[in-house]
């Protein structure tokens, strides 16, 4: 469990630079990177002692993901601006908000 709890976080890792670094590829990959790193986690077994060592790492992993939402919040409010500063130059109107998953 402690090793699939490190993978996480350096899955984290990668995925909040994709973020900063607003490449959408990169972002893309650490995001499925992540996701397969989440489902090995979810089967793991605490192993016997190491509960205050887990809990450790899952509360820096909070703290990673809590991040990587607030980039993402940021990311999705500057291209909504794009998107509305668009409209503005062009004269046209926005048909409503975009599909969110």
């Amino acid at each position: 469990m402690l090793t699939q709890m490190e993978d996480v976080q350096g899955k984290l890792d990668a995925l909040v630079g994709a973020l900063d670094g607003q490449d959408a590829g990169a972002i893309i990959a650490a995001t499925e990177s992540l996701a397969t790193a989440v489902i090995l986690f979810k089967g793991a077994k605490v192993p016997a002692g190491s509960e205050h060592r887990a809990r450790a790492l899952i509360t820096n992993t909070l703290s990673q993901l809590e991040a990587a939402a607030i980039r993402v919040n940021i990311l999705k409010e500057w291209t909504r601006q794009r998107i509305d500063r668009s409209h503005d130059i062009r004269g046209t109107h926005s048909r409503g908000a975009a599909i969110s998953y």
